[in-house]
């Protein structure tokens, strides 16, 4: 099959032309492709399109590509649509039966590293379990020294990176580490920790330098190199390790038989490497792309530089910037911007009147029009949707108050239904920086949609805790384990105590309904009392959960998706919990039960402390958010409130978004960025300081969220947010913004 003819077919099955921009892309052949793809410019499509042409018009072995993604859901969503071309095209090309599309490897590169290891035998990966972030927080806890050290041979690491541990702390109520005489709280030293040995990862620094370096970083090097040694002894691998791993791979014998191949169809070798997302991709996956693409340097890296988002998980968006440079560093070439650059400028998504505002907003900054902030020469956006309409595409509602703000956004919402411009509440969505259900986050919103018969959808609310599955469940476990709460006299930490004494008065009114399982809960506390000192248990801590959820209300509630959704995360906690391995015995975990030593008829009570400031205290301090549906972005019946990364590659036909008075500030983990720079393997040529990347990443935060709207764009803004300096607003001119946004009288 010719290009041409595979085009009309492309054509036929889309039912509309194909774009000059589009099939250019689609016609490249060999080398670097740098795909600048602005909001809903069709780049999944055209991902569709060229890996298809790669194999109708190219011949390439399906095996030989690989397509990385930012999430499961979107891989899925690449190959159903990849899968629903082929079966089309079949039908007028049945010579083409004999692909095997199904050896196209498609995920998010965290999957493809596990599954392409496990494939080869990678000795170095064999017989390892992949540590979640719940996982490896939990396991960060229970076994770094950094962590669990009471004396100061660790003050000078956190003096030095206090902001770490500035942040408000749930267990203690308290914001900051006042007292740096003394090591900040344990959960505290936690979260800094999972903070710093992931970066040491993705960063990719050179632990050499760090070990040439004086104090503190020698200390930071050795509690990084004992957790390190401590996944080994276990067999444990997080995230980050698993890149490295398979960075590793790759420069192996067993890698370079996957990359280069030997000729049969169980190793064709890669390629052609396609990465989506490229924006937020961090220095050691950058590092993999290009070992992936070094044979052929057919990488292709699709993003675009405005929507770079996850600065926090890691990503640099200097990766998308600097594309061109980091190809001829690499391979040593001269970049054909002519060939290998391309613009994806068209916008099908918005109405003019939207893609006008949202260029106007991202362009107003000095600071994105210095040299390094975006993409050199990139164009406007080119509003090409259908939508047309001569009518406020971009507008605000504003009140005296938040609340007063938020009423009049729920009534503009029941206008849209009322009046039939919309038909379901999901068709809007209500975007901001924290949807948790606070007075200065969600609540008012929240509340005033439910009081006009609207029921939002927040699963990341953060009201997890507050469910009454999920409460009583943890009532009964307790219950069971720690009768009159015995061990928590033993622990330190208000909201600790507070929450598992909600908990086990949540079980307790429960039991008064359900005479099974109450008598469950009784003759498991019975059973365990008849147990001699020092003896194990013949349940663990997961078959006493699963039995608890074996009685009513549990099976009743189990038929509740959202409780069924809920009961299941929980389940996935205690099992994480369960998996943790005790300090110093590889093959233990903390899933088996043994009485005490010293009384009987008592679980141990260091097991019982451990558990309170571990799993406890990881529910407190974390604040679990609901699971949410993968397969869809809400019920039809509900309205979500979501955070913008929620909203990232989603659209609404109508879009409010609130929160328009942010001050900037040096985020965390740009500090971080910034302190570990000096020791990257490939140093940052970024010119900005921390407090220009925090600017820049708020204005890209606010592009992201105007560009999720279709029909129309509305800002939610107390009149106490009407203030110069603020992002959110053009320019951070309120009187800019006015002159250009309309005002409803909501």
């Amino acid at each position: 099959m010719d290009f041409d003819e595979y085009i009309r077919i492309a054509e036929s099955i889309l039912g509309h032309v194909i774009s000059k921009e589009q099939r250019d892309i689609v016609q490249h052949a060999d080398g670097p492709l740098w795909i600048i793809a602005g909001p809903g410019s069709g780049k999944s499509e055209v991902l569709v399109l060229r890996t298809l042409k790669l194999i109708f018009v190219d011949s390439v072995n399906p095996k030989s590509i690989i397509i990385t993604t930012f999430t499961e859901k979107a891989a899925k969503n690449l190959f159903n649509r990849i899968l629903n071309y082929y079966v089309e095209m079949l039908s007028t090309q049945p010579e083409y039966a004999n692909v095997d599309i199904y050896g196209l490897r498609i995920g998010t590169l965290h999957s493809l590293c596990n599954d392409i290891m496990l494939d080869y035998k990678c000795p170095e990966y064999e017989n390892y379990r992949l540590l979640d972030d719940i996982e490896q927080t939990l396991y960060i806890y229970e076994h770094s020294n950094f962590v669990k050290s009471t004396n100061n041979l660790y003050l000078p690491l956190c003096i030095r990176l206090d902001y770490l541990f500035d942040q408000f702390d749930p267990i203690t109520g308290s914001r900051g580490w006042s007292n740096h005489e003394r090591l900040p709280n344990r959960w505290r030293r936690c979260k800094g920790a999972v903070s710093l040995f992931n970066r040491i990862v993705e960063d990719n620094i050179d632990l050499d330098l760090l070990s040439a370096a004086n104090d503190p970083w020698n200390i930071l090097l050795n509690a990084y190199n004992e957790y390190v040694e401590s996944l080994e002894e276990n067999r444990r691998c997080d995230f980050a390790h698993l890149q490295e791993k398979f960075l590793n791979f790759l420069n192996s014998p067993l890698g370079t038989l996957f990359l280069q191949g030997d000729r049969s169809d169980a190793h064709p070798g890669i390629r052609h490497l396609m990465v989506d997302e490229y924006q937020d991709t961090n220095p050691i996956q950058e590092a993999i792309y290009f070992k992936i693409a070094e044979i052929d340097h057919n990488i292709c890296v699709v993003g675009d530089d405005d929507q770079a988002l996850y600065r926090f998980r890691g990503g640099t968006v200097e990766c998308m910037v600097n594309f061109d440079r980091k190809c001829e560093q690499q391979y040593g070439l001269h970049f054909d911007y002519d060939r290998w650059q391309k613009f994806l400028s068209k916008n099908y998504r918005s109405h003019e009147g939207i893609v006008t505002y949202y260029n106007q907003y991202i362009t107003s900054f000095e600071l994105m029009r210095m040299e390094g902030a975006r993409v050199n020469g990139k164009p406007l956006l080119r509003a090409e949707s259908s939508i047309i309409g001569d009518y406020p595409s971009v507008a605000f509602i504003t009140g005296q108050t938040i609340e007063d703000t938020a009423n009049k956004f729920a009534s503009f919402v029941r206008d849209l239904l009322n009046n039939d411009i919309i038909q379901n509440p999901n068709q809007c969505a209500l975007l901001m920086k924290s949807v948790k259900e606070s007075p200065r986050n969600a609540f008012h919103f929240a509340e005033a949609l439910r009081n006009i018969g609207i029921v939002p959808y927040n699963p990341r609310s953060r009201t997890f805790l507050d469910q009454i599955e999920i409460t009583s469940a943890l009532g009964a476990f307790i219950s069971i384990v720690d009768p009159g709460m015995d061990a928590l006299q033993s622990v330190r930490g208000d909201e600790i105590n507070k929450k598992v004494h909600e908990w086990v008065g949540s079980c307790e009114t429960l039991l008064q309904e359900n005479q099974n399982l109450r008598n469950y809960v009784n003759s498991s506390i019975e059973s365990i009392r008849n147990k001699p000192r020092d003896t194990w248990i013949d349940v663990s801590i997961l078959d006493i959960f699963y039995r608890i959820l074996s009685h009513e209300p549990y099976i009743t509630w189990k038929d509740d998706p959202e409780r069924s959704y809920r009961l299941g995360k929980l389940s996935s906690l205690f099992e994480a919990y369960s998996s943790i391995p005790l300090p110093h015995v590889p093959g233990s975990n903390r899933g088996f039960l043994k009485t005490s030593s010293e009384i009987d008829g008592k679980i141990s009570l260091s097991w019982r402390i451990q558990f309170y400031y571990s799993l406890m205290g990881l529910l407190v301090s974390a604040g679990i958010n609901d699971p949410e549906n993968e397969t869809e972005i809400s019920p039809i019946d509900r309205l979500p409130i979501m955070t913008v990364h929620q909203a990232k590659g989603l659209e609404f036909d109508f879009v409010f978004v609130y929160g328009l008075n942010q001050d900037v500030k040096q985020e965390s983990t740009i500090s971080l960025e910034n302190d570990l720079a000096q020791f990257r393997r490939n140093p940052s040529i970024s010119r900005f300081n921390g407090l220009q990347k925090s600017e820049q990443d708020l204005i890209r935060f606010y592009f992201v969220a105007y560009s999720r709207a279709k029909y129309a764009l509305i800002h939610l803004v107390p009149k106490n947010h009407f203030k110069n300096g603020k992002l959110g607003f053009i320019d951070k001119n309120t009187r800019e913004f006015k002159n250009i946004v309309r005002k409803l009288e909501a």
